[in-house]
Parts: C-alpha cells; sequence; structure tokens
C-alpha cells in the first residue's frame, strides 16, 4: 500500500468512528425520550365515551366464536366500504376522462368549422 492509500483508509476509519459515534449518541437520546411522537389527547364526549364503554363490555362478554364472528363482520364491512369508495373515484376518473374527450371532440370540430 502505498501512502496515499494509507492516507485514504486512515481517514475512513476516522469517519466510520465518528458516525459510529454521532448514531450511537442519537439512539441513547431517543432511548431517553419516551416518544418522538407528540402525544394528542383526545377527549370523546360523554356520550359518545359511554357507547363504547358499553360496546367494549359487550364484547368481551362473547365467546371466542362470538369475537371471531364481529371480526370477521368488521374485516367484511371495512373491505365493501373500501371498495365502495374505490367505485366512486374510478367512476369519477370515468366521468371525468369522458368529459375530457368530448372536450377535445368539441375542440376539433369547432376548429375545422372555423376553417
Amino acid at each position: 500500500m502505498n501512502s496515499s492509500e494509507h492516507d485514504l483508509q486512515s481517514r475512513l476509519n476516522e469517519m466510520e468512528a465518528e458516525i459510529k459515534q454521532n448514531t450511537s449518541d442519537s439512539h441513547d437520546s431517543q432511548n431517553n425520550n419516551k416518544s418522538v411522537f407528540p402525544e394528542v389527547e383526545i377527549n370523546p364526549s360523554p356520550q359518545l365515551k359511554s357507547w363504547i364503554d358499553f360496546s367494549r363490555e359487550k364484547f368481551d362478554t362473547l365467546p371466542k366464536f362470538g369475537k371471531a364472528a364481529v371480526a370477521i363482520a368488521g374485516v367484511w364491512l371495512g373491505v365493501s366500504i373500501a371498495g365502495a369508495l374505490l367505485q366512486v373515484v374510478s367512476s369519477i376518473f370515468t366521468i371525468a376522462t369522458i368529459g375530457f374527450v368530448l372536450y377535445l371532440g368539441y375542440r376539433f370540430f369547432n376548429n375545422t368549422e372555423a376553417n
């Protein structure tokens, strides 16, 4: 190894040591904090809170089969809602595309009549 390669290697080792030190310092400071994200406090209305508590108590009294059925129904409902939203978005894009094509046709025929 010539001197320039040796200098580059020593500089690389120094930089690696600095990076390791900086990352270990940042990990230590992150571990000292409880959370990086800000805490958001949500205070539902008393009526909503009582409904949630009532629903949770009813769910806890269900047998395992009932809990599984509720979970499956929840997933099914969620997928159905997502599918409906995707159909609405798809319809909006379809209508926009048809409108754009009609506009282009109007502009094309309007230009040919003017000439």
